[in-house]
C-alpha cells in the first residue's frame, strides 16, 4: 500500500470512529435475529405433513420455527388473525370456497385470483404449488366442475421476511401431487410420524 493510499484509509477509520462514538447505540447493532416463526395445522396427515415441510424450509433459511398442529376446521384463519400462528398450509380451492361460498372459479390461475381478492384483510398467499390435495382427481381441470385444490401457504401479511418467503418457493417448485399423497397415506397407516415424513423429503433436496 502507498503513502497516499495509507493516508485515505487511515483517515476513514477515523472519521468512522468517530461517527460511531456519537452515533446511537441502536444503530451499531446487528440485524436481529429473525422472529420465532408458529406454522399451524389441522388435524389430518396431509395437514400436518405440509405444515412439517413448510416448518422445515423456514429452519433451513435460519428461522426459528414451531409447529402448532390439530387446529379444528375454521380455526386456522382465527388464529392467523389472532396472531397465534403465522401461516397455515391450505388448499387454494377448498379455501376460496370457505371465503366465498358458490365461487365458480375452477382452473389453478383463475382460483388463485380469485382466492387473492376474497382473502381477509391483514392476510395473503404465497404462490401455490404444483402439488394438489390427495385424492384430489379432476378438481382444476379446464370445464370441470371442482376448483383446483393446489397447495398454498396462507400467511399474515408483513411478518415474514423476504428470504423466509424465498424458502417457502421450494415447496411450490418441487412438492408433487405424487409425494403429498404418498407422505399421506404412509403417516395414515402409522408407518411414519409427519415429522419424519417431512424430513425424509426435505434430506432428498439437500
Amino acid at each position: 500500500m502507498n503513502l497516499r493510499v495509507a493516508r485515505v484509509v487511515a483517515a476513514a477509520a477515523t472519521a468512522a470512529a468517530a461517527v460511531a462514538g456519537c452515533a446511537p447505540s441502536s444503530t451499531l447493532t446487528a440485524d436481529p435475529a429473525p422472529a420465532a416463526v408458529t406454522v399451524g395445522a389441522g388435524a389430518s396427515p396431509d395437514s400436518r405433513v405440509l405444515a412439517e415441510i413448510y416448518a422445515g424450509v423456514l429452519r433451513g433459511a435460519g428461522s426459528p420455527v414451531r409447529t402448532e398442529p390439530g387446529l379444528a376446521g375454521g380455526e386456522d384463519l382465527t388464529a392467523l388473525d389472532a396472531g397465534t400462528v403465522t401461516l397455515v398450509p391450505e388448499y387454494t380451492g377448498e379455501l376460496l370456497l370457505r371465503l366465498q361460498p358458490g365461487a365458480s372459479a375452477i382452473t389453478s390461475d383463475e382460483v388463485y385470483e380469485e382466492l387473492n381478492r376474497s382473502l381477509p384483510q391483514g392476510l395473503s398467499v404465497s404462490d401455490p404449488g404444483s402439488a394438489q390435495a390427495p385424492n384430489a382427481g379432476d378438481a382444476g381441470e379446464e370445464g370441470g366442475t371442482r376448483p383446483a385444490l393446489d397447495v398454498v401457504p396462507v400467511m399474515r401479511t408483513g411478518v415474514l421476511t423476504e428470504p423466509q418467503i424465498k424458502a417457502l418457493s421450494v415447496v411450490a417448485g418441487e412438492l408433487t401431487s405424487a409425494e403429498l399423497a404418498a407422505m399421506t397415506d404412509s403417516v395414515d397407516r402409522g408407518e411414519r410420524t409427519p415429522e419424519q415424513a417431512a424430513a425424509d423429503w426435505l434430506a432428498a433436496r439437500q
